[in-house]
């Protein structure tokens, strides 16, 4: 199929990125971005991962000094989950350094099943980010190739994206979408008619294209993923020096959980949790004591809180006929990893990749059934990768004090294809899992102590996985611990000299 025009249907985030990136890489489409007014952006996702300030950089083109004051935007080295297997237990999901990613931390294991050291001990001795977050400091560590993310306003990173689009912009509100042989052949709008040879869906939750005019059938990963409601508001800073840390927090609550952004000019925060097992009402009612207790009454006193509806799961295919959506209208996997922009990157770096073929015969591109296959194919994968990696999150939960977490914890049923998840990233089997690298797999397992096979003497798997070694085996392991505490040493050691995260914002950013 040929493509010299391509029509982008909403804006937020995903349009505009989109519209951004075939600008850039494949400069000779037509595109169109048609955006209503009077459709709200939704604009919650304020935290990233690496894999998203990669897409920034080498996609859009985007230097730092320019689009991080624009966008409200800081630094990111971790997410903390606070109170999800336990009450009052803190893990960690740091990002890594190049070294970081090749220390094998099932070693560690060994050092737990043999003296019962606490988690704090793998985050100290494992990553130099643990460290940044305990004393708020930060730095970008660039010769050690650091793999660090951003708090940013998404809305504000969405009309950044805007002012660097050169190509069509229309206001115009669609009414209707004809399609053909499951090939939409033109959009109907309030301002006239628009025709293209590719549609981008980036009409949020409403899905127009894909869902309501291709009419490609919905999965639900309800089952799992419980949480379908989140309330948001903004909270100012009183103490920035103390506040604005280098992680994003995620504290559980009675049916959900709880987030904190840093952002430079405020906090950003809400609350998601299941409306099966709380009311809207009572809802905000706990989000609001937790907040009060967080930052006291006199802040939250003038906060304005927003509800947002959203579905977990995905359209059985992003890519139909010449119609490609990107999230939230192919499908959503709740914010708990800060997954949102950066699955929205794979999506148009994949559509990129399977259209940027010259076609000979005219100065656009082409794709072929093939390429659409296999694009969809790397979309699924990602979604289901993504889906049980924040999974992972909740199932070992030991919590019984709410009906949420007892139903998270007795009732759930999970798929084969999780529980093989599981038993490989415990097994150091993961490395075919490329979206979330071993480390972050390690560190999740470790920290939410997942078993890998329930079926072997009903042994956790570090035990099992010390007790088949042989004796040179484990004493070269237990000679290990050593360089661990050295590491955990020159990683406190480096940090000392580290400018607190407000100070290094204003000597690089602001």
């Amino acid at each position: 199929m040929k493509i010299k025009s391509i029509c982008i249907v909403g804006g937020g985030s995903s349009g505009w990125m989109m519209a951004l990136a075939l600008q850039n890489k494949l400069p000779d489409l037509d595109v169109t971005l048609i955006e209503s007014p009077n459709f709200p952006t939704i604009g919650v996702g304020e935290s990233t991962i690496p894999y998203t300030t990669e897409f920034i950089a080498n996609v859009l083109g985007f230097e730092e000094k320019e689009w991080m004051p624009y966008c409200d935007a800081t630094y990111k080295a971790a997410i903390r989950f606070t109170d999800f297997t336990k009450k009052k237990e803190k893990v960690y999901h740091p990002f890594f350094t190049f070294d970081e990613a090749d220390i094998n931390g099932f070693n560690w294991a060994i050092k737990k099943a043999i003296t019962n050291t606490p988690i704090e001990d793998y985050f100290e001795s494992h990553y130099i980010a643990y460290h940044m977050c305990k004393d708020n400091k930060f730095d970008r560590l660039d010769s050690k190739g650091f793999s660090y993310a951003h708090h940013l306003d998404a809305v504000k990173f969405a009309m950044f994206c805007k002012s660097k689009f050169k190509g069509r912009h229309i206001l115009a509100t669609v009414n209707d979408v004809d399609t053909i042989d499951n090939k939409i052949t033109r959009i109907k709008t309030d301002k006239g008619i628009y025709q293209a040879d590719f549609f981008i869906d980036c009409t949020g939750f409403n899905a127009l294209l894909l869902g309501k005019a291709l009419k490609e059938p919905f999965n639900s990963i309800s089952d799992t993923l419980l949480n379908d409601t989140a309330i948001t508001c903004r909270v100012p800073y009183e103490n920035k020096n103390k506040e604005l840390e280098p992680f994003t927090d995620c504290t559980a609550l009675s049916s959900g959980w709880a987030w904190n952004t840093p952002l430079w000019s405020r906090i950003g925060t809400g609350y998601v949790f299941s409306s099966k097992f709380q009311t809207l009402l009572h809802a905000k009612k706990e989000f609001k004591m937790y907040l009060e207790k967080r930052y006291g009454k006199k802040r939250i006193k003038d906060c304005t809180f927003n509800q947002i509806k959203f579905k977990t799961g995905k359209y059985e295919r992003s890519w139909v006929g010449n119609c490609l959506a990107l999230t939230l209208a192919s499908g959503f996997i709740e914010p708990l990893e800060s997954t949102g922009l950066a699955i929205i990157g794979l999506q148009i770096t994949e559509f990129i990749k399977a259209i940027e073929d010259k076609c000979p015969t005219c100065k656009g591109y082409e794709y072929s059934a093939l390429g659409r296959s296999m694009c969809n194919a790397e979309i699924d994968s990602t979604f289901n990768e993504v889906h049980f990696f924040v999974l992972l999150h909740y199932v070992n939960t030991q919590r019984t004090d709410s009906p949420y977490w007892d139903y998270i914890r007795n009732e759930i049923e999970t798929s084969k294809e999780f529980n093989q998840y599981v038993r490989d990233i415990g097994s150091l089997e993961n490395s075919k899992y490329r979206w979330f690298k071993n480390k972050s797999n390690e560190c999740i397992s470790l920290g939410f102590d997942l078993p890998s096979n329930y079926s072997i003497h009903n042994l956790h798997w570090e035990d099992r996985l010390f007790l088949s070694l042989t004796t040179k085996e484990k004493d070269k392991i237990l000679d290990s611990l050593t360089y661990l505490d050295f590491l955990k040493a020159e990683y406190g050691f480096l940090t000392k000299k580290m400018l607190p995260l407000l100070d290094y914002m204003k000597q690089e950013i602001y």
